[in-house]
């Protein structure tokens, strides 16, 4: 991107005259505020993750803003003279009168909370209050967007209908939008829905929604949204009615299992971000995944059940059952395997083994233990992006062979920068267009096509290499962890 090394009129602040920089400058300038703006959700977004989503360099970043405080003043700024900002728009458009929030049969206002929604409003018309909330505090009409399971679709839960059913091409991993893709997504929606504003609902570093506003709201929605995303992910334990709409089609009895054994798709952790999918979401059920950061450490998992369907659901409900109750009672890695393995070799079926990766993640030492039992191996990014296979002893499936095992240890540290990537085979195993498999060279493309080094990116590249490389649809589960250091 061809810039001025110094556009005219930026000082030490970063607070730059936009009327003396040059078009080129000024456009990478919008760039990086809209996309500050629209990651400002998540506190723990690096410089480097905020370059990535605004799609400009580094150095482009910090030659406009030399300092994060710099940004933040800049950002201040921008949003004292636009509110909500939207690419294409200009002013604010006509709107019914509604009545100001807390003028509607009450005294004062009320401000949105969690307990209070919970507590008086049925689960299943959450979304509906949230979007009458969010309505009242705009002063414009405003639906509320979910992501399908397999994450190529927003499908409207709650709002109007004046505002489409679905919008295709989500930056998502599974039901929730990876970060990084908001700004660009943003934009996109700008063309398609150019009367629109898009408010994330942020929950731990994470999008499970969206609020879509029609024009500029009036009033500040970022609480609302706030409030919003951990009602709605309260509420989401007593009723079907939002996995429901997560659901543009029927899922198998065994999908339907698996969906439910997923931890969240994107996390972080002490030293390190998270990410894992799976595809097929609507179909096949023998993968999963699994990670949680406990007082002594993070626990990292991913594991493939034999057979397809329903019993390969069951099985892998079984085998990752058996992890958490090991964890839970104070099992170290090699006692976590040995339960998994004992409660697979009970079922008493030779055909019904497990293959899996179990690691231990402390960032203190910033060191990786983990034991590989008839799985693909682990693979490792460097900073410099070049991808290899982590060398480990490999031990049987589990539920294969005597009753008690000996497992072998492996230890690595990792750097600041490198990423840790677990695929299942249907991953490595995925036929190609024209003959072939996906493999690790398929890996290896996908990483050279994404612009972010996130764990999130990371995955979400690889899963879409995955989809494309054959029109077909996948005969087996393909999952993908990734694990980013930071």
């Amino acid at each position: 991107m061809a810039e001025a090394a110094h556009a005219p009129g930026d000082g030490p602040s970063g607070l730059s005259d936009a009327s003396a920089m040059r078009s080129d400058a000024l456009a990478s300038r919008q760039r990086i505020l809209r996309a500050a703006r629209m990651l400002e959700g998540d506190r723990r977004v690096t410089m480097g993750e905020l370059a990535a989503a605004a799609n400009v360099g580094r150095s482009t970043l910090y030659r406009h803003f030399p300092t994060r405080r710099a940004l933040e003043r800049a950002l201040e700024e921008f949003e004292s003279g636009a509110p909500r900002p939207a690419p294409g728009m200009s002013g604010r458009i006509a709107t019914m009168p509604f009545q100001s929030p807390g003028q509607l049969g009450r005294e004062s206002p009320l401000a949105l909370e969690v307990t209070r929604v919970l507590d008086e409003v049925p689960p299943h018309l959450v979304p509906d209050q949230l979007v009458a909330e969010a309505r009242r505090a705009a002063g414009v009409a405003v639906a509320l967007y979910v992501v399908d399971i397999d994450g190529s679709q927003l499908l409207r839960l709650a709002g109007s209908e004046e505002f489409p059913a679905h919008i295709d091409g989500p930056p998502a991993l599974g039901p929730e939008i990876v970060p990084e893709g908001l700004p660009d997504f943003q934009e996109r929606l700008a063309q398609q829905l150019p009367g629109c504003v898009a408010e994330p609902l942020w929950l731990r570093g994470r999008v499970i929604a969206l609020l879509l506003c029609v024009g500029t709201p009036v009033g500040d929605l970022a609480d609302i949204a706030k409030q919003g995303a951990a009602a709605l992910e309260l509420a989401d334990e007593y009723t079907d009615y939002i996995e429901a709409a997560r659901r543009r089609k029927p899922t198998t009895p065994a999908a339907e299992v698996q969906q439910h054994l997923f931890p969240p798709r994107i996390a972080r952790i002490a030293g390190a971000q998270l990410a894992g999918g799976l595809l097929p979401s609507y179909e096949v059920g023998g993968d999963w995944f699994d990670f949680v950061e406990n007082r002594d450490g993070a626990w990292l998992a991913i594991a493939d059940a034999a057979g397809t369907g329903p019993t390969a659901a069951g099985l892998g409900a079984a085998a990752l059952g058996a992890l958490r109750a090991a964890r839970r009672s104070g099992e170290d890695l090699k006692g976590a395997l040995t339960a998994v393995h004992e409660t697979v070799r009970r079922l008493d079926n030779d055909d019904f083994f497990v293959t899996a990766v179990l690691s231990r993640w402390r960032a203190v030492t910033a060191t990786l233990t983990w034991v590989s039992c008839g799985h693909p191996p682990a693979y490792l990014v460097d900073a410099d992006g070049n991808l290899r296979e982590l060398e480990a002893p490999e031990h049987p499936a589990l539920g294969t062979g005597g009753a008690a095992p000996k497992y072998e240890l492996t230890t690595r540290q990792l750097r600041s920068g490198e990423r840790l990537i677990l695929v299942t085979d249907g991953i490595i195993d995925r036929e190609m267009e024209g003959g072939g498999k996906f493999g690790v060279d398929g890996i290896r493309q996908a990483l050279e096509r994404t612009d972010s080094a996130s764990a999130a990116s990371t995955a979400m590249a690889i899963q879409r290499a995955v989809t494309e490389c054959w029109r077909e649809p996948l005969q087996d589960d393909a999952t993908v962890v990734v694990m980013a250091v930071e």
